[in-house]
């Protein structure tokens, strides 16, 4: 018998980082790997940080550690 995948989680809301505020710190990135977040916070193609949303399990670590207040907590549609 196969097994099932457990089906996606879906959250009410979710974290974004407005690149115009984003100074490139590295402070968002630091709390979610070595903070005790997901991981999910990284430096994408354009050399600028970003959230990989199926990674991120929302805890908010990066948005507090963000001297700029560049991480916004968007809520789902």
């Amino acid at each position: 018998m196969a097994i099932k995948p457990a089906p996606k989680k879906k959250f009410k809301f979710s974290f974004e980082i407005d690149q115009e505020k984003c100074m490139s710190c590295a402070a968002c990135e630091w709390e979610c790997h070595r903070g005790g977040g997901s991981g999910a916070i990284y430096v994408d193609d354009q050399a600028r940080y970003a959230i990989d949303q199926e990674t991120c399990n929302r805890c908010g670590r990066c948005s507090r550690a963000c001297p700029a207040d560049a991480i916004i907590r968007v809520t789902a549609a």
